[in-house]
């Protein structure tokens, strides 16, 4: 179990990943990173493919946001969705390289915090929550087929909750077409800003999500707890979650 710690100004930050009660490896990665202007960056990655592909498509990802030290103000959004591209195109040519990471790809949710705002990124089924005055809202929308689907008239949304293209992820960096998703929102003194791969999301309903959230306790506690539940539903897959506190 990995473990980062962050305080910076009024701003605290905390990311933990766990390899889950199944899996052989943990192909889940995630980056607390303080930038030259002392914005920072979060991001969780879900690695997929098959045997080690996974893992090294989420390497890739965490190793180019690792190595980014500059977004410029003003124009958070456009270079954030840049950066997904050029991240989306390395990991789609290392693959077309090597027939055994061929397919392999990754998940994206990252935020840079800067001036009180939170400028997202967003590729996959990884999540972006805010907890505000008690309030769960999730902020991304799951790229997968059953959205699609939804949004072309395939089915309705009362099929989508139970239907088997929920499970079927519509983008991911690797694809060599990515269309990542951007937006912005205020980040207020008290929220909480909660990154997490579906290895978190997938296994607990969002009711102890909320629940957990809310606990009156620090940032580690709320996330070891968060991690005991996802193990305690089965832990089927890696289970990944950073925290931004405002």
């Amino acid at each position: 179990m990995g473990i980062i710690k962050l305080t910076m100004e009024n701003n605290k930050f905390f990311g933990i990943t766990h390899i889950g009660l199944v899996r052989k490896s943990n192909e889940d990665r995630y980056l607390i990173k303080k930038l030259k202007d002392k914005s920072v960056l979060v991001a969780v990655a879900d690695g997929l493919g098959v045997e080690v592909a996974g893992d090294y498509a989420a390497e890739i990802l965490r190793e180019k946001l690792a190595d980014l030290n500059h977004i410029s103000k003003k124009n958070e959004q456009p270079e954030l969705d840049q950066l997904a591209r050029v991240i989306d195109h390395t990991i789609y040519t290392e693959g077309q390289e090597n027939n055994t990471l061929e397919g392999m790809g990754s998940t994206l949710v990252g935020v840079l915090l800067r001036d009180r705002i939170a400028y997202w990124v967003h590729v996959g089924d990884s999540r972006l929550y805010l907890l505000r005055n008690g309030t769960l809202t999730q902020v991304t929308e799951d790229q997968t087929l059953a959205r699609f689907l939804l949004e072309e008239g395939e089915i309705t949304a009362e099929q989508m909750p139970t239907h088997y293209s929920r499970h079927v992820m519509d983008q991911c960096l690797g694809c060599g077409f990515v269309e990542p998703e951007t937006g912005r929102l205020d980040f207020l003194a008290g929220d909480l800003l909660v990154l997490s791969t579906d290895g978190l999301h997938r296994e607990i309903p969002e009711n102890t999500l909320k629940s957990i959230l809310n606990m009156d306790t620090n940032l580690e506690i709320k996330a070891r707890a968060l991690v005991e539940a996802a193990l305690g539903a089965g832990g089927k897959d890696n289970i990944t979650v950073v925290m931004a506190q405002g």
